[in-house]
């Protein structure tokens, strides 16, 4: 990369005169040049001074995947200037990861779209399942293939959810087979009679009335009678003070205090519908998770301090830590920037060896910098796996309880 540039008669920092030789001020340091500076100049100087492109960029990355560990070895050793220091480089790395997750979750929450690349009308439905309309809690998952309560079915009022039940009462079998194919249910003549059977069990309206009035159940003891009543309290929430919402807590039977109080807040400003209320939650989340990785790294080189004792300083097990969850982000971002910009399917299935790589890089990185045998080297990453996945998710769940909360 050139490093010519126009200079100046004197330094424009603190006005010592220069000579045409002075690449820099031997006064403050600062580099001689004119003030007038093109737009690309500019561009090129801060990839250079902050990335140093150049070389150091390069250089990085290639030890990093042709020699696991030696990046860190080398920085403890003194040999620095050829690499980007650990900091930079993680929040280099680290902003592109949470910028590419941060997209992928936009994509999730836009949902699907049509051949033409525009995103189909969402049409304003509730859902509900066979197993509440007969008067039980909501089951989202069964093992059972043949179990038919997680089936759902789609309404925009009572009546048009009592009228969907009687035609499906007297349905042919082609109706039920698609309703069942939707699902992911077999079409056999035992689930379809099976299906009948449920529906003539519900068709009663005071069992259907009974189980709508349960429907609008947001959290825990949160729950409305009617969306009349969901949309009134999503309006009327804004405007309330704490000593309101802790009156509101109290007619549901929910406990008083900030967590629920905030909690409340918050359900009254989303709306799980809006995608762009949904975006700004995930981002917030993701946010928040990025923050939580600065406290990861820190304790990450306390587990190292304990069980690789070989190296006795703190900020030698703490260069490690950070250089060794840069090179997990950047693994995660090839396969996120897959996902989003070549292929879906091909980028999902890329995570599973995303992990096992990362796996085996973190092993291969201990036996390089800790220099101890293959079996003690993966004895104590098994070892310190256990409290770093507990405190990663300890972690997380704060970190996405903050983000929605905060």
């Amino acid at each position: 990369m050139s490093k010519s540039h126009r200079k100046s008669d004197f330094c424009l920092n603190c006005n010592t005169p220069l000579r045409s030789e002075d690449n820099y001020c031997p006064n403050c340091g600062q580099k001689n040049t004119s003030h007038i500076i093109p737009v690309k100049h500019i561009i090129v100087e801060t990839f250079e001074d902050f990335f140093h492109f150049d070389t150091k960029l390069w250089n990085t990355i290639k030890v990093t995947f042709s020699r696991p560990g030696k990046i860190t070895a080398d920085y403890l050793e003194g040999k620095r200037a050829r690499y980007v220091p650990p900091v930079k480089f993680y929040i280099f790395i680290s902003f592109v990861f949470f910028l590419l997750l941060g997209k992928l979750s936009d994509h999730a929450i836009e949902g699907t779209e049509n051949g033409h690349g525009h995103k189909q009308k969402k049409i304003e439905a509730n859902s509900i399942t066979l197993n509440e309309l007969l008067g039980d809690k909501k089951t989202y998952f069964s093992r059972d293939s043949t179990d038919l309560s997680t089936l759902e079915l789609e309404y925009t009022g009572k009546e048009t959810l009592i009228k969907q039940i009687r035609e499906l009462n007297t349905a042919p079998d082609s109706v039920l087979n698609k309703l069942l194919l939707t699902n992911e249910f077999d079409t056999t003549r035992t689930t379809r009679d099976k299906f009948r059977n449920l529906l003539s069990e519900i068709h009663n309206p005071k069992i259907l009335s009974d189980s709508l009035n349960t429907y609008f159940q947001v959290v825990g003891k949160l729950s409305f009678t009617s969306k009349a009543e969901y949309d009134r309290f999503r309006e009327e929430i804004k405007h309330y003070s704490n000593a309101q919402i802790d009156s509101f807590l109290r007619a549901k039977d929910m406990k008083v205090g900030w967590f629920n109080r905030q909690l409340v807040k918050k359900l009254g400003k989303i709306d799980w519908k809006d995608e762009d209320d949904l975006k700004e939650l995930s981002h917030a989340v993701l946010k928040s998770i990025s923050l939580t990785m600065f406290i990861m790294m820190p304790l990450t080189a306390i587990l190292l301090l304990l069980i690789f004792y070989r190296k006795k300083y703190y900020y030698e097990h703490l260069i490690f830590s950070i250089h060794t969850h840069t090179i997990f982000f950047l693994i995660f971002s090839f396969v996120l920037t897959v996902q989003i910009f070549i292929n879906e399917s091909l980028g999902s299935k890329l995570w599973v060896g995303a992990f096992i790589s990362s796996f085996i890089y973190l092993i291969s990185s201990l036996k390089y910098n800790y220099r101890q045998t293959w079996r003690k080297t993966i004895f104590k990453f098994m070892l310190m796996s256990v409290p770093y996945f507990i405190t990663g998710i300890i972690l997380t769940v704060f970190a996405v309880l903050y983000g929605f909360l905060a």
